[in-house]
């Protein structure tokens, strides 16, 4: 079998690609194994690729391909390359659903502490070599016995409800496809009945993938109906919120904080008004990020490249109804 990684587009991570690639070759000594850093290359040897390892795809590529059968995606979430030709090509397409659930989970909780604890305040202090405890002693809250609502119950959404339960938080949230309980989460709200659940949480946090959707979930209504006070933590995609109208929300203090680590453009401009907002902690799309990421994703690699050659179902797969 026919195997090529291409990664020349991921070069800002290279080096997490490159231990990646070192780990998956182990798993490959009996087959044709092939990197590829250039377009040109990757046409070419596409052409007769049984599977491929990338983050993106191209509609030039995938014409190209001639008896492609896989395509293990780096990410795990591929809204950003998927098209109606590979969504009808037959193609089995699988991510990386899962290799973040660790990192997000505990990015978020920092995030719900930070705002909390007032971080960003104690943040622009120590910059200012300012000693003033006023400002933060008289904002700093707590999260234990408040509400966190969750939007996406997933694996990322219910290793965060189990932090916030070791908090003492009560946890609730919504889940695309409804069930009457899951671990650790109090109160299971339908897709359709989110407005219910923004009424009464303290904290929402964004953990669902972007589908046609949830692509502008939160806009000025729902932060209208959001309790006055409460803050808002997005670690899912940036094309979720609507800014201008969260700008507004945080500028009023209708939201008392928001901690970001995806936006609608990336890498975030310069000149984007978020920075300068009240209250709002900015990551740069980093939640993701663990030193343990190559030796997870090769490992789901190598799970799904078993699976293929023995005919057995393999694990996150795309399907395209569900549009993840």
């Amino acid at each position: 079998m026919k195997v090529v990684a291409w990664i020349a587009h991921h070069l800002e991570t290279r080096g997490i690609v490159d231990k990646t690639i070192q780990i998956m070759r182990q798993a490959l000594t009996e087959h044709e194994f092939l990197v590829c850093e250039d377009i040109d290359s990757m046409k070419r040897e596409i052409v007769d690729a049984d599977a491929v390892f990338c983050y993106r795809i191209t509609p030039e590529l995938l014409e190209s391909a001639k008896r492609l059968k896989w395509i293990q995606f780096g990410s795990a979430g591929i809204d950003h390359t998927v098209f109606p030709d590979l969504l009808d090509s037959g193609i089995t397409l699988t991510t990386m659903s899962g290799i973040h659930t660790v990192p997000v989970a505990e990015h978020t909780l920092a995030l719900m502490l930070a705002l909390s604890r007032r971080l960003d305040a104690a943040s622009k202090l120590q910059s200012y070599h300012n000693f003033d405890r006023s400002e933060m002693a008289g904002t700093s809250g707590e999260l234990f016995e408040k509400t966190v609502g969750i939007i996406g119950l997933g694996k990322i959404g219910l290793n965060i409800a189990r932090l916030c339960k070791a908090f003492g938080m009560t946890v609730i949230g919504t889940k695309r496809t409804y069930v009457d309980s899951l671990p650790n989460v109090d109160r299971v709200y339908e897709a359709e009945k989110l407005n219910d659940m923004l009424k009464v949480s303290d904290f929402l946090v964004l953990a669902i993938p972007l589908t046609d959707s949830t692509r502008a979930l939160i806009g000025e209504k729902e932060l209208g109906i959001m309790k006055t006070g409460s803050c808002i933590i997005n670690i899912a995609r940036g094309a979720m919120i609507d800014h201008v109208a969260l700008n507004k929300a945080l500028q009023s203090g209708k939201i008392a904080g928001a901690a970001l680590d995806v936006f609608p453009t990336e890498p975030l401009p310069s000149d984007a008004p978020i920075y300068v907002m009240p209250h709002t902690i900015i990551t740069p799309h980093t939640a993701g990020a663990s030193p343990r990421y190559s030796e997870r994703a090769a490992g789901i690699f190598i799970t799904n490249l078993k699976a293929l050659l023995s005919g057995e179902r393999m694990i996150n797969v795309y399907l395209n109804d569900r549009g993840y």
